[in-house]
């Protein structure tokens, strides 16, 4: 699955992620002996972070790119772009505490973002920071990235979720608890049909998309997500797990235990994914050496506003 070249992601960027983010291995992996996990479809994706610094350094020069379209970014000014795009489509405040500033969301959809983009060459069908708003105190529900590739004759809707926190075990079992609602029709069908006010915004035209959201404004008592069937689509979500690695002497050690704890959480939560359509779900991993410090780290630079890398 792994692809790197992707064109949608500016020059400098490119080179930060390619210096903090490195590709480990797709699990199931001989050399290791870990197996991918229960529930994943396609291969999970392992990743290493080797520099805080470097990973604080993504997640800051990513945030206009996971805020606003990229057509939409006045890159001669990405300075003021960056403010604009904290205020009103990031809600990120600077006079909150400490401790709520840490709890923010975007630092590992911002990844997500962009591994989706680098790695795997999806395209981004509308950035994450629209659905912000300036008068909600709180973060937009919903799926954490939406984008799409096309594949074997068909178009992936790849509508993703992220979770980076410092306990592998609270990350995963986030997904888990939920991972029935996130997976079924209701809630899949609720998150198309939030797109439908915003094709206008849509990085890419896509037939497909506009088709499907036209024969529901035509009957919306028709099931939008069977209909994904009819207009040869499928849904891929991948689950980023970034955390605190617990054994510092050994990468596998780190991602096996993950793997190890999607099983024990999957049958005593009697997991099952209640998708009618085609539906395929992949988890991707990044343990790194400490969660605070690359948050605290980006906190410090858009405070200071550090020039972004052009």
């Amino acid at each position: 699955m792994i692809a790197i070249g992707c064109v949608n992601v500016r020059e400098s960027l490119k080179n930060v992620i390619k210096n903090a983010i490195i590709f480990e291995c797709r699990l199931p992996d001989k050399a290791s002996g870990l197996d991918k996990s229960c529930l994943s479809f396609y291969g999970d994706e392992c990743f290493r972070n080797d520099d805080n610094m470097a990973l604080s350094s993504v997640i800051y020069n990513g945030i206009v790119e996971y805020a606003i379209n990229q057509y939409k970014i006045k890159y001669d000014e990405l300075d003021l772009e960056q403010m604009r795009v904290l205020i009103k489509n990031i809600r990120y405040n600077s006079g909150a505490e400490q401790a709520e500033k840490l709890k923010y969301g975007f630092y590992g959809e911002i990844l997500l973002d962009l591994i989706l983009r680098y790695f795997m060459k999806t395209t981004v069908l509308i950035a994450r920071g629209y659905f912000y708003s300036v008068l909600e105190n709180s973060e937009p529900k919903g799926f954490d990235a939406f984008h799409v590739m096309e594949q074997d004759g068909k178009l992936e809707l790849w509508f993703g979720e992220a979770k980076f926190h410092q306990d592998y075990k609270q990350a995963i079992k986030q997904v888990l608890e939920k991972i029935h609602i996130s997976l079924s029709d209701q809630y899949v069908g609720r998150n198309l049909i939030a797109l439908f006010d915003w094709r206008d915004r849509f990085t890419i035209p896509s037939s497909k998309i506009d088709d499907l959201l036209s024969a529901w404004e035509t009957n919306p008592s028709i099931n939008i997500v069977t209909e994904m069937n009819a207009h040869n689509m499928r849904f891929i979500y991948p689950v980023f797990i970034a955390y605190e690695k617990v054994d510092a002497t050994s990468y596998h050690n780190n991602i096996g235990g993950c793997i190890e704890y999607i099983k024990k959480l999957t049958a005593e939560l009697g997991v099952s994914i209640p998708a009618s359509f085609d539906c395929r779900l992949f988890f991707i991993f990044l343990p790194i050496t400490d969660v605070k410090k690359v948050k605290e780290c980006v906190i410090e630079w858009i405070e200071a506003r550090k020039p972004l890398m052009l």
